[in-house]
């Protein structure tokens, strides 16, 4: 073998291996290009099924809110809306079910069969329990909620089929806007419910605080992803004039500042089914967004895959691309690396809590620099007002390969605090052992510094309640100690009238045996009967916090004791009428005030505008009681103020202005009924509906 030839082998080795090289390249290139077209054309289909599930999303987030307002309005409002929505979203169920079998993802198929056309199978029994009204709004709410979480849950595993970051960041753009929209259609739901409902409980206005304050930190994460144009078009669909007439409206629900109406209800579901829709539309314009993106992907991955084959030999070049391409990727993954970093408060500690890494918003709310809290126990940033038994349940918990979350308040580097909600995950190595934990957490202290707020507002509420409550039993019982001299007047006359006589038999030395003992049994009944007054006025006001079972007429009896005798003073007639009797379950005493208040009102309103013919009609009908009188009724003008505290109509005599506010008060926060007014042709009519809810 001559030099020319070893130096040919010599040559042809480093070429031949430099082909295969370039050659396996070449495959692995091509295998690569063509998994990236595979996958994006399943990321497209992925998308477009995402976009119907998103219409079935939207459809049904109106009929949750059509559902709870006709549940809120008595089954009188939104029906016919109703019914065109749930034919609306049963075309969306059906188109959803033909696309199915277009899923290539078996696993996704199976999920979506699972958790999503099933759940929506479910829809009907949820329609047919409304409709017999065998459901309230916050059950609606919670299985609407339920359902709408779930196809969210589906459509955010699409972002498992991108690989590409700005198509990834796109789809997590879309996905903190579609949970956004979600709160923003359960706050929809709750101020339908709010503004419908004249007994709503006040967590009922938190939770719908909740919601709002939900809405404000998934848009702040939705413009943490969004590109630049998404949000200029975002922008340009929602107006800040329209915002901040939202926004207003938000406060007057919160404040009840808006009358409970159905009106008001629409109103409210109109003003926020406007929104709902511009974000639909900014949802599509998202969506259009990414299946551009996607195309352009595609188009560039098949484009290049042509290329490949056809420069298979120029294998440098190819590799030369394969570097840039990677360059581009892993550039684009630090970019989106760093993204996550400055926004998501997260950390990564040891098996004994000892921080290994944290990111950069860990350290912005913190107040403490990367190296002052690594190496150091996250009992750093531990505040005394957290309870030491969260940090044992939570660490009870990680050490059984268990998660955890929960509430937590962290205290800053200068002294200050910050609520979080954390969730802590353990992190297993290769031999599936755990090694670590990761934490990541989400900023709440907005949200937590309001509900402290209203707490505070509670704890006024009350205090100021039991002021106007002790204020107005002083009043009640002036007037009562009122009517009770005037009973009184009668027997003490009777038990003068009869010792006089025995006293004048005395004197006279003229005892009749069969006369003093007559004399001395009116004496003994008369006093008996001041004993019995007294006892009834002191069981009156008997602070009893004790439910009892009683009715209407038992009730009546022990209120006339009272207020009967200054009725026959002023001439009045009263007319029982017992239509049905039923026993509930009361606060008895409290029941009584009311009776009470009501029937000295209708007495003070008849000698206030002398009428001739007094009369007070006492209706008894199950769980109703109905009082009239003809004393003129209620100017139309003040209808609607007789219920305000310290509002009063009484001119010949001083009122407190509290006996209806406090009757309300009593019979809708305590005894869980309603107390309502209406003139009729001769006068007022006060009815008191104690309900179905208070039978045992």
């Amino acid at each position: 073998m001559n030099l020319k030839t070893i130096s040919n082998i010599k040559l042809f080795i480093p070429i031949v291996s430099l082909i295969l090289i370039l050659l396996s390249f070449s495959l692995i290139l091509l295998y690569t290009n063509y998994s990236k077209i595979k996958n994006l054309n399943e990321l497209s289909t992925q998308v477009k099924l995402s976009n119907t599930l998103s219409d079935t999303l939207h459809s049904l987030q109106k009929e949750r809110g059509l559902s709870s307002g006709y549940v809120s309005s008595n089954y009188e409002h939104f029906q016919e809306q109703l019914q065109k929505q749930r034919q609306e979203t049963n075309t969306y169920i059906n188109k959803l079910q033909k696309q199915l079998p277009t899923i290539r993802s078996e696993e996704l198929k199976t999920k979506i069969q699972k958790e999503v056309i099933e759940a929506l199978q479910y829809i009907q029994n949820i329609r047919i329990l409304i409709d017999k009204h065998h459901l309230n709004y916050k059950d609606i709410i919670d299985l609407y909620s339920k359902i709408t979480n779930s196809i969210i849950c589906i459509i955010t595993e699409i972002t498992k089929f991108s690989t590409i970051p700005s198509i990834t960041q796109n789809i997590l753009a879309y996905i903190n806007f579609l949970y956004y929209k979600e709160y923003a259609g359960v706050e929809r739901a709750l101020g339908v419910v709010l503004l419908s409902k004249k007994d709503t409980h006040q967590e009922v206005v938190t939770e719908f605080i909740s919601y709002i304050a939900l809405q404000k930190q998934t848009k702040k994460m939705f413009f943490q992803f969004a590109t630049p144009d998404i949000k200029s078009f975002y922008n340009a669909q929602l107006s800040t004039k329209f915002l901040e007439s939202i926004h207003q409206f938000e406060t007057d629900v919160i404040n009840q500042k808006h009358l409970h109406t159905p009106k008001e209800a629409h109103k409210w579901f109109q003003i926020i089914t406007k929104k709902l829709d511009i974000l639909d539309t900014i949802r599509n314009y998202i969506k259009k967004d990414i299946i551009y993106k996607i195309k352009i992907a595609l188009n560039s991955a098949n484009e290049l895959f042509y290329i490949i084959i056809g420069i298979t030999i120029t294998g440098i070049i190819i590799f030369i691309f394969m570097l840039i391409a990677l360059f581009k990727l892993t550039k684009n993954e630090q970019k989106l690396r760093m993204v996550m970093d400055k926004y998501i408060i997260s950390s990564v500690s040891d098996l004994n809590g000892k921080i290994i890494n944290v990111s950069e918003a860990f350290c912005n709310i913190s107040g403490y620099t990367k190296e002052e809290l690594i190496g150091k126990n996250h009992n750093i940033v531990r505040h005394p007002d957290t309870p030491k038994e969260v940090f044992r349940t939570m660490w009870a918990n990680l050490k059984a390969g268990n998660s955890w979350s929960g509430k937590i308040k962290n205290k800053t580097k200068d002294g200050g605090f910050y609520w979080v909600y954390a969730n802590i995950e353990p992190l297993y190595n290769d031999k599936g052992i755990i090694d670590s934990y990761i934490s990541i957490r989400l900023d709440i202290t907005e949200n937590e510094l309001l509900l402290e707020k209203i707490r505070s507002e509670e704890e006024k509420n009350k205090i100021q309640f039991e002021m106007m409550q002790q204020q107005h039993r002083l009043a009640q019982m002036g007037e009562m100690l009122s009517m009770i001299a005037h009973q009184w007047r009668q027997p003490l006359s009777a038990i003068t009238a009869a010792s006089g006589a025995l006293e004048l038999n005395a004197r006279l030395n003229q005892f009749d045996t069969k006369k003093t003992l007559e004399l001395t049994e009116k004496i003994k009944h008369y006093s008996k009967h001041l004993s019995s007054t007294i006892d009834d006025f002191r069981n009156f006001f008997k602070s009893n916090k004790i439910k009892t079972k009683t009715n209407y007429q038992e009730i009546l009896k022990s209120v006339l004791n009272i207020i009967e005798s200054s009725l026959e003073k002023q001439n009045i007639q009263l007319n029982v009428k017992v239509v049905s009797l039923q026993y509930f379950e009361t606060y008895e005493n409290e029941i009584k005030q009311v009776v009470l208040n009501l029937l000295k009102n209708a007495e003070d309103a008849l000698v206030e505008n002398n009428i001739s013919n007094k009369k007070i009609d006492v209706t008894i009908d199950e769980y109703k009681l109905t009082i009239s009188d003809n004393a003129g009724g209620i100017p139309e003008e003040i209808m609607e103020k007789i219920f305000d505290p310290y509002f009063s109509t009484k001119t010949k005599k001083d009122g407190t202005g509290l006996g209806l506010y406090m009757s309300k008060l009593i019979i809708e926060d305590h005894a869980n009924g309603t107390l309502e007014v209406h003139n009729n042709e001769e006068g007022a009519v006060f009815v008191i509906d104690l309900g179905e809810k208070n039978n045992d």
